[in-house]
């Protein structure tokens, strides 16, 4: 079975100040990283075009759908897309078929 990664691009509402977004975004790692499944999460902005790509890499898509369908029910989570321009949230879900990895440096 091949491992998920889960690609949620959006913007922030109008006025958002983003580390105030930062903050609430922090929030939902005690959430996600206790979810059945999880194995890495990253944000990262587009800083020309002010769109957001939260990705985050699961075991199996069962695990991906699980996490998703009880997010919002976490409040932290529920702060952190108080923020984000549901009309520009585009979600998915994909296998992955090859990776690499280099080394790994924590950031921000």
């Amino acid at each position: 079975m091949d491992n998920i990664v889960e690609t949620v691009r959006f913007k922030l509402k109008e006025g958002t100040d983003v580390q105030t977004f930062l903050a609430a975004a922090e929030g939902t790692l005690s959430y996600i990283s206790t979810c059945e499944g999880f194995v890495y999460r990253s944000l990262s902005l587009n800083e020309e075009t002010q769109e957001w790509t939260d990705i985050v890499y699961w075991t199996n898509l069962a695990n991906a759908q699980a996490a998703s369908n009880s997010f919002m029910q976490d409040a932290g989570a529920q702060k952190m897309v108080s923020h984000i321009d549901g009309a520009t949230l585009v979600m998915a879900h994909e296998s992955v078929k090859m990776s690499a990895m280099g080394e790994c440096i924590e950031s921000a």
